[in-house]
C-alpha cells in the first residue's frame, strides 16, 4: 500500500496501475518516492534483499545503500524528478538485512503523469556478477559462438533452459519454444555413457567447467556428435545460478577421421584451435585466390615467463584460458583464434579491406588483451606483442608465412612491447644476420677472440686516475669492429652473456693483476653486469672462484649494475648484490636516470657508487634539465651515503660544473678515450697516476682516427 503525504490519489491510481505488472515478477522492483522512501515493493524485491515486503513499507532506499553513496543517491533522484533525466543504470553493493553487501544492477526510471510531471521513481535490482572470468565466459560463449558457428545453450541452476540460440535449433531441429523452459534432457539419445555424464555433473557441482564429446538426439530422432564445453555460472557466494553450454556438430568429422583424431584439432586446454587446426585453415585460405585480402596475426603474450615463475604454472594456465576467451569473445566471422602453443596465439584474418583495417584491428587485440585480468586472487596485467603478415602478397607457404609473422612479432618486442608490426622484406635478412651474429659471437666467446680496452676514473679534483673501466671490444674478422651495445644486447637475447660476462670477469682480473705487479697497486677495477648474470648463481661462484685465486681483488674490484633491472623479481636481486658485497666487493648502479629504479629501490640496494648516465652529462651545463637532474643525483647520493660519478665527460665547463656540485669521480674522453694494457702503461705514470704528456698526443691522435 502507497504511503505519500504528497502523494495524490490520482497519482496513487497512476502509479498503482504501473506498478501492477511487477508485484508477482520474479525480478526485483521497488518504487520510491523523490527522498527515496518506498512507496511500493514486490516480494522479489524483499526477498532479494532478505526483507519481508511490510518490513520496508515506510523505510527508505537509502537503508541499502553505503552511506557513502546517500548524498549521491539523493542527488541523482533529484535529477529524475526534476526532469534532467528520464533514467539512469548503475553497479552498486546493496546491504542485505544480514548485513552483507552484494554487488548489484540497478535501474531507475521515471513514472510520469500526463503533464509529463515525475511522480515517482521505478527501481529494478537484478544481482550480477564482479568475476570477470565469468563474465566473459557467458560472454564469450554467447556472442563469439553465435558468429563461429556453434550452439549455446543456457539453463538456469535447475537445468530448464533459458536460452538457445539459432545455431542449436538449426542442429537439434526444435524450436525456441520447444526448447525453452525444457531440459538438456530432451537431447539425450541413451548412447552416451552413464560415466561420461557422472564426470559432467560431478564438474559442474563442483563449480568447475566440462569438456567432452557427447551423442545427442535431434528432433527427428537422429543422433549426432557434440563437442560441448559446459560452464558453471555462480555468484558471490558460490550458488550455482546458471549453466552455459557451448557446443559443435562433429558428426562428419567423427565419421571420417574418429573421435581421437578430431578431438586432436583442439587445444586441451583453451579449447581453440590448436597448431593443427590452424594449419589446415591457413592451407584453406592459401589455397583460395581471394585470400589476397587475408592476413595472419601472431600474438606472443609478453613477460609470461614471469606469470608461472612468480604465480605458479596453475595461474599461469588460468591466465591462458582468460587470454582465449577474451579472444574468442572478439572473434567473428572475418577472424579465428588459435593457440599454437606455450603462450603463442594466432588470428587468421579474412575480408581485409586494406592495411588500416589490419592496423585498427591489431589495435583493438591488444586494447583487449591490457586490460586488467583475474587469475585466482591476483590481478593480473598482461600485455601481447603482435606480429602480422599477408597471405600471398608475403608469402605462399603457410611455414614462411608464419616464419614472416614471428620475425615481425619479435620486431614489436624489439619496438618496445605491447604494439604490433607489419613484416618487412628486411626482417628476414636481419633476422639471419642475427642468427649469423650469435653463432660468430659464440665462438668469439669460446676462442677468445674478444678484446677489453680500459676507461680511466678520474679524481676530478687532482686529475689522478683512481681505477679503470673494463669494456668489451668484437673485432669480426668479416664485418670488421661490432659495435659494443649490438653484441652485447644480442648476448643477453640467447644467454650468451653469462658465458660472455664470465669471460670479461676473468679476463679483467688477469690484465689487472699485470697493472698491479707493473707498479700500479692503487688502480681499482669496474666491470659492468646485466641482471641476467645477477639472476644466476654461477655469477656467486665465478667471483668465489677468483677471490680464491687473486685475493687482492676484493677490495679494487666493483660491479656496475645497469639501471635498466626488472621489476619481478627486485629481491631476488639485491639478495644477490648483498651477497656480493659480503665477498667485500663494491657495487655501483650504472646508467642512472635512464632505466627502472624507484627510489625505494634504490635504497634497500647496497651501492657504493651512483653512475649518472652520460645523457645528462654530456649537455652539461647549459641545458637546464639535465642540469637539475645531475645536481639533484649528485645530491640524493650524498644524502644517502653513495658516492656520485659521472660518465662522458667532454669538456671542462662540464668538469667545473660537476665540482661546484661535489661530485669529485668521472670518466669520458675529455681525460682519456678507452687504452689498451699497453697504452696504458705507456702513458700512466705509476707513481703520479697522472697521464704523461704522451697521453695527450696519443689521445689526440685517437680522436682523429
Amino acid at each position: 500500500m502507497i504511503k505519500g503525504n504528497d502523494t495524490s490519489p490520482d497519482h496513487i491510481r497512476l502509479i498503482n496501475n504501473i506498478f501492477k505488472p511487477f508485484r508477482d515478477a520474479k525480478i526485483a522492483v521497488a518504487c520510491i518516492q523523490r527522498n527515496a522512501g518506498f512507496l511500493l515493493v514486490n516480494h522479489t524485491f524483499a526477498d532479494t534483499l532478505g526483507y519481508d515486503s511490510h518490513h520496508l513499507s515506510g523505510e527508505s532506499f537509502l537503508l541499502l545503500c553505503e552511506k557513502k553513496l546517500h548524498k549521491f543517491t539523493l542527488t541523482r533522484l533529484a535529477a529524475l524528478f526534476d526532469g534532467q533525466i528520464d533514467n539512469y543504470k548503475l553497479k552498486r553493493n546493496l546491504l542485505k538485512k544480514d548485513n552483507k553487501f552484494f554487488t548489484a544492477s540497478v535501474s531507475v526510471s521515471a513514472i510520469k503523469d500526463d503533464a509529463n510531471t515525475t511522480i515517482a521513481a521505478i527501481i529494478i535490482v537484478s544481482e550480477v556478477s564482479d568475476n570477470i572470468d565469468q563474465l566473459l565466459e557467458v560472454k564469450k560463449l554467447s556472442y563469439a559462438v553465435e558468429n563461429s558457428g556453434s550452439a549455446v545453450m543456457i539453463t538456469d541452476a535447475n537445468g530448464s533452459i533459458e536460452y538457445a540460440n539459432a545455431r542449436l535449433t538449426d542442429i537439434t531441429g526444435y524450436p525456441l519454444d520447444e526448447l525453452l523452459g525444457n531440459t538438456p534432457a530432451i537431447l539425450r539419445s541413451g548412447q552416451t555413457p552413464a560415466e561420461t555424464y557422472n564426470n559432467l555433473w560431478g564438474c559442474i557441482l563442483a563449480n568447475k567447467s566440462w569438456r567432452g564429446a557427447l551423442i545427442n538426439r535431434k528432433k527427428d530422432g537422429s543422433c549426432y556428435w557434440a563437442y560441448q564445453s559446459i560452464a558453471p555460472i555462480v555468484d558471490k557466494s558460490g550458488t550455482l545460478i546458471s549453466i552455459v553450454s557451448v557446443s559443435d556438430d562433429i558428426s562428419q568429422i567423427k565419421e571420417h577421421e574418429g573421435q581421437m583424431e578430431q578431438l586432436a584439432f583442439f587445444d586441451p586446454l583453451t579449447t581453440l584451435g590448436n597448431r593443427r587446426k590452424f594449419r589446415d585453415e591457413l592451407n584453406r585460405l592459401i589455397a583460395i585466390p581471394e585470400a589476397l585480402s587475408s592476413a595472419l596475426f601472431l600474438l606472443d603474450l609478453d613477460h609470461f615467463k614471469q606469470v608461472n615463475d612468480t604465480l605458479g604454472h596453475d595461474a599461469g594456465d588460468q591466465l591462458l584460458i582468460a587470454v582465449a576467451n577474451r579472444l574468442r569473445f572478439c572473434s567473428s566471422e572475418h577472424y579465428t583464434a588459435f593457440r599454437l602453443g606455450g603462450d603463442e596465439f594466432t588470428l587468421l584474418v579474412t575480408q581485409v579491406r586494406n592495411p588500416s583495417t589490419l592496423e585498427h584491428l591489431a589495435a583493438e587485440v591488444i586494447e583487449l588483451l591490457a586490460q586488467p585480468l583475474q587469475v585466482g586472487p591476483h590481478e593480473i596485467t598482461i600485455t601481447v606483442s603482435l606480429g602480422i603478415t599477408l597471405i600471398h602478397t608475403d608469402g605462399d607457404e603457410a611455414s614462411d608465412l608464419l616464419r614472416n609473422a614471428d620475425l615481425a612479432m619479435y620486431e614489436a618486442k624489439r619496438i618496445g612491447r605491447n604494439t604490433f608490426s607489419f613484416f618487412k622484406p628486411h626482417m628476414d635478412f636481419e633476422s639471419k644476420r642475427a642468427l649469423s651474429l650469435e653463432l660468430d659471437l659464440r665462438h668469439a666467446i669460446e676462442h677468445e677472440e674478444l678484446s677489453l680496452v680500459f676507461q680511466p676514473l678520474i679524481d676530478l679534483r687532482t686529475g689522478k686516475v683512481t681505477g679503470l673501466e673494463a669494456l668489451t671490444r668484437w673485432h669480426h674478422p668479416i664485418e670488421g669492429d661490432i659495435p659494443s651495445t649490438e653484441f652485447i644486447k644480442r648476448a643477453e637475447d640467447t644467454g650468451l652473456i653469462i658465458a660472455l660476462g664470465k669471460w670479461v670477469l676473468r679476463k679483467s682480473a688477469m690484465l689487472m693483476t699485470q697493472l698491479h705487479l707493473a707498479g700500479y697497486p692503487y688502480l681499482s677495477l669496474s666491470i659492468n653486469i646485466s641482471h641476467h648474470q645477477l639472476e644466476r648463481f654461477s655469477l656467486i661462484t665465478t667471483l668465489h672462484d677468483l677471490l680464491q685465486e687473486m685475493p687482492f681483488l676484493a677490495e679494487k674490484l666493483t660491479l656496475d649494475i645497469s639501471g635498466s633491472l626488472p621489476l619481478h623479481n627486485t629481491s631476488q636481486l639485491i639478495d644477490a648484490m648483498k651477497q656480493i658485497k659480503g665477498m667485500g666487493i663494491g657495487l655501483a648502479l650504472d646508467d642512472f636516470g635512464t632505466g627502472f629504479v624507484s627510489l625505494e629501490l634504490l635504497q634497500k640496494m647496497p651501492i657504493d657508487y651512483l653512475k649518472v648516465d652520460l645523457s645528462f652529462i654530456q649537455k652539461l651545463p647549459n641545458d637546464h634539465d639535465s642540469a637539475v637532474i645531475t645536481s639533484t643525483a649528485i645530491m640524493m647520493a650524498k644524502k644517502l651515503g653513495i658516492t656520485s660519478h659521472a660518465e662522458g665527460i667532454v669538456s671542462q665547463e662540464q668538469q667545473q660544473f660537476l665540482l661546484s656540485h661535489h661530485c669529485f669521480s668521472g670518466q669520458g674522453n675529455f681525460y682519456s678515450a678507452p687504452l689498451t694494457i699497453d697504452e696504458l702503461l705507456y702513458t700512466l705514470d705509476e707513481n703520479t697516476g697522472l697521464f704523461t704528456d704522451k697521453q695527450v698526443l696519443y689521445s689526440d691522435q685517437k680522436h682523429l682516427q
